[in-house]
């Protein structure tokens, strides 16, 4: 059975085999779960009412992970139905709905990432930069604008709902660096499981990098989620960026994939 997420607790086991999309998920989740008017994620649930796969959807992409069981008929039928507008553009997956995703649909490019996970704490030296705890919203959203494009005014706004709840229910924290007054570099801990969080977000405008700012931002980070007996764990964006992170001590875990296409797919 499919249906919309109306308790955290179906998400347990998933976040247990995938602490990553675990995270992401209860991020995405969390604010929205006594709200459902803008719950974005589905669970697909055995006859025993234990949900074994999950997909978060937004207005062009879905993420898919599941507990190591392979992915359902009826989700994979769901997935296709979400599919068929043409509006969705990417998929996420983990390893496990990899195969299945990629058997099924012809994606015009597949991208293998990898989740690096943290265990111990980071050394790094103080810099003199301001750096707010939960940072200035507006700030990081400009920064994020940067770096990623521009938002639409509903997609802004649903962002600043979700990003507030998160911050207020502690799934988020944001931290946002600054330099004679200007935000110049961000990092977060977009979401917390019992046993792992994820971060996410990391950006420095490009005047200001090479600096070791984003460095020093996801130490901080790390060191936070480490404080609360949680693993640390990331995707990073290319393999540059992986090597800022392996330095700091994050370790290869499991493969991430990102499936792209630019036209409506059809069903082999």
């Amino acid at each position: 059975m499919i249906k919309l997420l109306d308790d955290l607790r179906l998400l347990e086991s998933i976040a247990e085999a995938e602490p990553y999309f675990g995270a992401l998920f209860y991020a995405a989740a969390t604010p929205f779960i006594e709200d459902t008017e803008f719950m974005s994620i589905w669970v697909e649930c055995d006859d025993e009412g234990r949900a074994h796969s999950a997909i978060n959807v937004t207005s062009d992409s879905v993420s898919v992970c599941s507990d190591g069981s392979p992915l359902g008929a009826e989700m994979l039928f769901f997935i296709t139905k979400l599919m068929e507008d043409g509006s969705i553009k990417n998929i996420d997956c983990d390893e496990t709905c990899f195969p299945v995703l990629k058997s099924i649909f012809d994606f015009a490019e597949v991208e293998n990432a990898v989740q690096l996970v943290l265990k111990n704490r980071i050394d790094m030296p103080k810099i003199e930069n301001e750096i707010r705890t939960e940072g200035n919203i507006d700030d990081v959203s400009a920064l994020m604008s940067a770096a990623f494009g521009e938002k639409t005014k509903s997609e802004l706004e649903l962002w600043y709902l979700r990003m507030k709840r998160c911050i207020f229910k502690g799934q988020t924290t944001m931290l946002t660096l600054y330099d004679d007054g200007r935000a110049v570099s961000t990092a977060s801990i977009r979401g917390r499981t019992e046993k792992a969080g994820a971060i996410t977000s990391v950006v420095t405008l490009p005047e200001y990098r090479h600096r070791g700012f984003a460095s020093h931002l996801t130490a901080l980070c790390s060191n936070m989620l480490i404080d609360e007996h949680r693993e640390v764990w990331l995707v990073p964006a290319n393999p540059d960026v992986r090597k800022m992170y392996e330095k700091l001590g994050f370790e290869y875990a499991k493969n991430y994939y990102c499936l792209h296409f630019n036209e409506k797919e059809e069903i082999k």
